[in-house]
């Protein structure tokens, strides 16, 4: 029995060196915030270019801000400069109306290899597949209520951190073939729901054998299917071989 997979595309004609994201003024709010980013070695500066033809740059970007002047949704480039990011960070639960400018990461520039703590947390309008290549560590809290992802692929990240996701978001898929480790507690703290998750460079057994598979877990029992690379293990612990 095989269990089919739709596949996922990332957008070639639009990815490309540096960040971009896609952001969208409204009479909600009109000024959009860049709360984090460390510069890649050898860099001295970043540039921000807005989207509107005004460009800023910057030594570093720390709470960086732009305001339009008037409604639409905006792409804004961030030059491949930096090799951590975070649109917004916070710890605040509720609404911010600045963080849910944003709609969509489009591409991720190729010297980033981690994203801040906090860093997409409650940009609940968020959408589309997030494609991290380069990613090697998602700091805690950083896709929390981002429940508009529909996949994440990662192919660089080894361990499934528990705190990185919480209370959202809500992919149907996660490919992650890399990863050894899933925290005891990342089922607990994920909170909806996934279907797929994709570990093709370890079998079924190293599957099983990580911490924190939740053969146990009411909520993962019910939907999660890991595809190893001699099959399928259902989160009950039964193993559907290729």
């Amino acid at each position: 029995m095989q269990v089919a997979s739709r596949q996922c595309l990332w957008k070639d004609t639009i990815a490309g060196p540096g960040t971009l994201l896609a952001v969208e003024a409204s009479s909600d709010c009109m000024t959009v915030r860049i709360a984090r980013g460390e510069l890649a070695q050898g860099s001295t500066s970043v540039t921000v270019n807005w989207g509107d033809g005004t460009k800023s740059v910057y030594s570093r970007i720390a709470d960086a801000r732009h305001t339009y002047e008037k409604p639409g949704e905006y792409r804004i480039a961030i030059s491949d400069d930096l090799c951590s990011f975070g649109f917004a960070e916070s710890s605040s639960s509720g609404p911010v109306a600045e963080r849910d400018m944003l709609r969509e990461l489009v591409s991720l520039g190729s010297k980033v290899k981690s994203i801040a703590s906090y860093g997409f947390n409650n940009c609940h309008l968020m959408r589309g597949v997030m494609n991290l290549p380069n990613v090697t560590s998602i700091g805690s809290y950083a896709f929390g209520s981002t429940r508009g992802i529909t996949d994440f692929i990662l192919p660089s990240i080894t361990r499934l951190v528990q705190t990185s996701f919480y209370r959202g978001p809500s992919p149907a898929q996660m490919h992650a073939d890399n990863v050894t480790q899933i925290d005891s507690s990342f089922w607990d703290y994920y909170g909806w729901k996934l279907y797929d998750l994709y570990l093709r460079n370890s079998t079924c057994a190293q599957i099983k054998a990580m911490s924190g598979f939740p053969f146990y877990a009411d909520r993962a029992a019910e939907t999660v299917r890991f595809h190893g690379s001699d099959g399928v293990v259902l989160a009950g612990g039964t193993i559907i071989p290729n």
